[in-house]
């Protein structure tokens, strides 16, 4: 059995609806998303998939969903969409061009989707976006776009914090 895997780091913050700590309220992490394929068999140039594939198909648009977006799960976001609405007005009313800026793509990915209230990017997931859970959403992502009659995609792993200890969710069917 062949195995390959491939990360990448994405700055955002979360907030875990309903947690009886310190997850309750919105904070950030500097995340590794990870991928982990196999395969029994090589392509005839010698590989399970080109890393580029697995970056361009999985992991960049994982990026482009989550970097420097506030991620919360659908629930939260309907009870609260107006009050992101004014905090975001407010924080983009501070730069110096008065938050005037380009229209934002409202990307969507495996049931999760930015949304831009005030203009402040959100992700929205259809669950409370814990590490196992997006580890498993990560796993669904690449499942759908790289799995086929040679590829298995092994695991999606989520690295929460990296530093100054590793807390690590991870899923596999």
């Amino acid at each position: 059995m062949y195995r390959i895997r491939k990360s990448i780091d994405i700055d955002f913050s979360h907030h875990v609806h309903g947690h009886m700590g310190p997850c309750i309220n919105v904070h950030g992490h500097t995340w590794k998303f990870e991928v982990g394929l196999e395969a029994r068999e090589l392509t005839p140039q010698g590989f399970i998939i080109d890393f580029k594939h697995l970056k361009q198909r999985v992991l960049k648009p994982c990026e482009e969903l989550l970097d420097h977006a506030l991620a919360i799960g659908e629930m939260t976001y309907q009870n609260i969409e107006s009050d992101l609405a004014q905090l975001g007005e407010k924080l983009l009313a501070t730069r110096a061009d008065g938050g005037a800026g380009e229209p934002k793509p409202e990307r969507e990915l495996q049931g999760a989707i930015n949304r831009y209230p005030g203009g402040m990017k959100i992700a929205v997931f259809p669950f409370i976006p814990t590490s196992e859970r997006l580890a498993e959403w990560l796993w669904r992502v690449a499942d759908r776009e790289l799995s086929d009659e040679r590829v298995a995609v092994s695991y999606g792993r989520i690295y929460e914090t990296l530093h100054p200890v590793e807390s690590v969710a991870e899923y596999a069917p």
